[in-house]
């Protein structure tokens, strides 16, 4: 097959939805597929850049005036010579946002099938105007139509998670919707075997570590993060990692200063990519507040790790965690029943022992070898092939 992926959000912008694309990606160029990614330039200039695992076609851009280092495709022209220039059989689309908007009317002048795959929840998007009590059910609503219309557009929709499907259906989308997980490489993150090295690696103390990593914006609410590891006892001696970038970082650190962390909490920020698996191998526990997951790909990276989790009971985490086996669950904003779960994980290492262990088998479920298989195939049913035959 020739593949197109269009995404408003691709690397080397970090987040869920760009993960998956580049290891999707990888996965096709192995099983004999060409693939085309269509994103916004990093410049505002077009471009063409050269991958192993194909081309990625840079159209021109903007920078937006909020989140973290993303910009806008704003002209449509571009994206749709870009498709076209791909020679597509079939488009994988991933964002209701100007590119993809774009890029799946291009696909449908074009007579060219369309596989949405939706990691949106409005919710998260319009968390910036949460408070508003005026705008936000009103935004909220129009977003909610709004992205039922995009994906109606859509040959076939697929979601990452059961808890994603039965928002869409909330939401009153009346189409199928097929589940399959983002994935994980379950090759490249795996438990640590030497965890003393793994610290000394990335200058980390040898000591217990609490860890997360990933956006640090404000709908992952990392506030109640910090504010439930202040209560964590100071005889455990554990350290903070608080990986990533974000909008929210500089708030975090004062927060952190304030609440008198500073001195036991590293911020690190993006690791080069190599890196991260040690990051994960280094951690004793894994914790995550954001109460707006769609499925989140730092979650599984922490349970292929092997590490327990400590996640919020929302969204589409408790479809990762299971409460009492493999981590625990706290209500969204429960500074201490987040405290609760970091020190029972923290204090009592055959519990911790025994839940990674229970993670890593549910991590199993993720490979992207089961899970790149089924989104070829779904792409594969909207032209008519069979991956089987392909695969012969």
């Amino acid at each position: 097959m020739r593949i197109a992926i269009a995404a408003d959000f691709a690397g080397p912008w970090v987040g869920g939805p760009a993960t998956f694309i580049d290891n999707f990606r990888a996965y096709l160029h192995g099983a004999g597929h060409q693939v085309e990614v269509i994103a916004p330039s990093l410049t505002g200039l077009p471009s063409v850049e050269e991958t192993s695992a194909g081309p990625v076609r840079r159209v021109p851009s903007l920078p937006v005036p909020f989140g973290y280092n993303l910009r806008a495709a704003y002209r449509p022209d571009a994206v749709r010579a870009a498709l076209k220039a791909a020679r597509a059989d079939v488009l994988q689309v991933h964002h209701p946002f100007p590119l993809g908007v774009s890029a799946l009317r291009a696909a449908r002048s074009l007579s060219i099938p369309v596989v949405a795959v939706n990691h949106t929840i409005p919710e998260c998007s319009l968390y910036g105007v949460k408070e508003n009590r005026v705008l936000y059910p009103f935004a909220l609503g129009l977003f909610r139509r709004y992205l039922i219309w995009f994906l109606d557009q859509a040959t076939k929709v697929c979601t990452p998670t059961e808890t994603a499907a039965r928002l869409l259906r909330a939401m009153a989308f009346r189409g199928a919707v097929t589940v399959i997980s983002n994935g994980i490489d379950s090759t490249r993150f795996t438990p640590a075997t030497d965890q003393r090295a793994a610290r000394a690696g990335l200058g980390l103390p040898d000591k217990p570590i609490l860890l997360y990593t990933g956006r640090l914006d404000a709908e992952k609410d990392m506030g109640t993060w910090l504010k439930a590891a202040a209560r964590i006892p100071r005889s455990l001696d554990v350290h903070l990692v608080v990986g990533g970038e974000g909008a929210d970082r500089p708030r975090l650190e004062r927060l952190a200063g304030e609440l008198g962390l500073a001195g036991q909490t590293t911020f690190p920020g993006y690791l080069p990519r190599e890196d991260l698996p040690r990051l994960y191998q280094a951690a004793t526990a894994y914790c995550i507040t954001s109460a707006v997951e769609l499925q989140s790909i730092t979650t599984l990276e922490a349970v292929a790790s092997g590490l327990p989790v400590i996640a919020a009971r929302a969204g589409a985490l408790p479809e990762l965690v299971e409460d009492g086996v493999n981590g625990f669950l706290a209500a969204p904003g429960d500074v201490v029943g987040f405290a609760r779960g970091m020190t029972r994980v923290l204090e009592d290492a055959d519990t911790s022992g025994r839940m990674g262990i229970a993670g890593r088998k549910r991590a199993e479920r993720h490979a992207l070898s089961v899970v790149g298989l089924a989104h070829e195939r779904l792409l594969a049913s909207v032209i008519g092939r069979r991956v089987a035959t392909l695969e012969a």
